[in-house]
């Protein structure tokens, strides 16, 4: 790929280019619209995102962000093959992707178009609900940041240290968006924040990579409001919507970005204006928490890592059952009666409606019952995604124990969530037994981290689908040299020979 000019010929970082999209046909410069003080907004976190340096990354963020590139490589590669996958590739042959003179890595698959790369790669690896999350807003950043990013970088010729950074501006983003917004608020008008930052987030780091300057990119967020959505509506008929969720934004913000490139405007106050996205599909009471200390920490180095294929609402009573279940043996047929305490913010997604969670008739409904997880856990011993395929959703022992499980909301919980999902476990035993068990920090989450090893076991467990041994162990050298190897190793590593 041919090297981008010298960052001061493209204007980027505080250059002294001009932007032409800053100034009036006066030559003077294009001010803001100002009310009530607070049309910065955008320009404050577009300046942030283009000022945001590798060298300002401590070493244990750069670290676990190559981390979670290799956890995005995974579930992208295993998400590639599955059910829902053949009509996207279908759908994008149909539409020419991947024909062009630019073309750009999709993981497992022949390259394709950047836009279609992005969106082909997010969908893949939210397909198998092993995507990181961000518990304090309820999001999935690396398929909203990490596609766009690299495909990015690779059309860019990007090095990896400006590819590295341009991640964690991403997440950064995608996660104060998150919190500004709140997922309780989200998840009750019926959207998924997922797809709701999506756009912003692969803006943002697209944007950084491409050299926007900060009006250019305060329009493409403008252009980005315009295309965020997202329904939970999957949630009554297990529907592949939500796989598609991160992938249509992935595209939307990298198509936001190239407008904003070429002088295509957007509403400079996209998250607070009288219409913004804060009052919009949430509300404007915690605006400040978009940009309020930026970096300290780093969104992404607070970011939780999935060991369960399913729901993060999931994961901590698997852990739980997985514990009660060493600890005592006890099997499907010692289980009277399971009571989980949860937030209510799991109501809605994991627990109901009862018939549908306690019996679930596809993948997705699976992914998102909690009773179904519980009798995984107490049963099987885990919850991988040989458990939640189609064709496994009717074993018995399973089924018997989801039928004995109960959630009850816990006021408690409540009260520490979204910054700490917390869980509770009773057991009552055949035997006349209570057993109790219960955590603050889920295994992945960052007080409860997979470690290095534990990330490689589960990229190679993953990636297995579609890679033989060479090109994991090719994947994850170009994982771990990525601040010097760039991207050109890894987009060659993961492509199909």
């Amino acid at each position: 790929m041919p090297r981008r000019p010298p960052e001061a010929a493209r204007g980027h970082r505080g250059a002294a280019r001009r932007d032409p999209l800053g100034v009036r046909a006066d030559g003077e410069p294009r001010p803001l619209r100002q009310d009530r003080g607070r049309a910065v907004i955008a320009r404050e976190l577009a300046g942030w995102v283009l000022g945001l340096r590798y060298e300002d990354i401590d070493p244990e963020t750069e670290a676990y962000c190559r981390e979670l590139v290799l956890d995005h490589l995974g579930t992208a590669a295993r998400g590639g093959v599955m059910e829902n996958m053949p009509s996207v590739d279908r759908a994008l042959a149909a539409m020419g992707a991947g024909q062009g003179s630019t073309l750009t890595a999709v993981v497992g698959k022949a390259p394709a178009r950047p836009e279609w790369a992005v969106f082909t790669n997010a969908i893949a690896a939210h397909s198998v609900e092993l995507d990181d999350t961000h518990s304090a807003s309820s999001l999935h950043p690396a398929v909203v940041v990490i596609p766009g990013a690299m495909a990015a970088a690779e059309v860019e010729g990007a090095s990896g240290r400006e590819l590295i950074a341009a991640i964690v501006a991403g997440y950064e983003v995608a996660c104060r968006l998150g919190r500004a917004l709140t997922a309780k608020e989200v998840y009750a008008k019926g959207f998924h924040p997922t797809a709701i930052v999506g756009p912003f987030a692969t803006a943002a780091a697209v944007g950084k990579l491409i050299g926007l300057t900060e009006e250019q990119l305060s329009h493409a967020f403008g252009i980005a409001a315009s295309q965020a959505a997202g329904r939970t509506e999957f949630l009554s008929e297990g529907a592949w919507t939500k796989r598609l969720h991160p992938g249509w934004s992935s595209h939307a913000g990298y198509v936001a970005a190239r407008l904003a490139q070429q002088g295509f405007t957007g509403p400079l106050r996209p998250f607070d204006g009288r219409d913004g996205l804060l009052r919009g599909y949430g509300s404007d009471e915690n605006l400040a928490r978009l940009t309020q200390g930026l970096g300290r920490p780093f969104e992404l180095a607070i970011t939780s890592v999935k060991p369960h294929a399913c729901c993060r609402y999931n994961q901590g009573p698997i852990d739980l059952a997985l514990q009660l279940r060493a600890e005592h043996g006890i099997g499907p047929d010692d289980v009277q009666s399971i009571e989980v305490g949860v937030v209510s913010a799991a109501v809605g997604i994991v627990v109901e409606p009862r018939e549908r969670k306690v019996r679930p008739t596809n993948d997705v409904d699976a992914q998102f019952s909690l009773p179904y997880a519980v009798g995984l856990g107490i049963a099987k011993g885990q919850a991988s995604l040989d458990e939640y395929a189609t064709e496994a959703l009717g074993d018995a022992a399973v089924l018997a124990v989801a039928e004995r499980t109960q959630a009850v909301v816990r006021p408690e919980h409540d009260a520490r969530f979204p910054d700490l999902w917390p869980c509770d476990m009773t057991v009552t035993t055949t035997d006349g037994r209570t057993l109790t068990a219960a955590l603050e920090h889920a295994k992945g989450d960052p007080e409860n981290r997979l470690g290095y090893a534990g990330m490689c076991a589960k990229f190679r467990a993953l990636g297995a689908s579609v890679f033989d041994d060479a090109q994991l162990d090719a994947i994850i050298a170009a994982c771990d040299d990525l601040a010097d190897g760039g991207i050109g190793p890894l987009a060659a590593a993961v492509t199909r020979r």
